[in-house]
């Protein structure tokens, strides 16, 4: 798929544009890239993490070695 120079400036400009946090927007922007490239937006989160394959803030666990938890975070 190609996608139009203009969309692309379109995009370009808005978000250049953008003040705040990111956290604020970014969202915002991965949903309208990921329609400006032509790729699927991520899926809702649910319930059973194994499903969260293609999700925003989806958990990561860290571990030691020996098997103990060190944090679990979202990004």
């Amino acid at each position: 798929m190609t996608v139009a120079a203009d969309a692309i400036e379109r995009f370009i400009s808005r978000w250049q544009a953008a003040g705040g946090s990111e956290r604020a927007n970014y969202q915002l922007f991965i949903g309208e890239l990921t329609e400006l490239l032509g790729l699927p937006r991520p899926d809702p989160a649910r319930d059973d993490t194994r499903d969260n394959a293609y999700v925003f803030e989806r958990r990561v666990r860290f571990r030691h070695g020996d098997d103990r938890p060190n944090c679990t975070m979202t990004p």
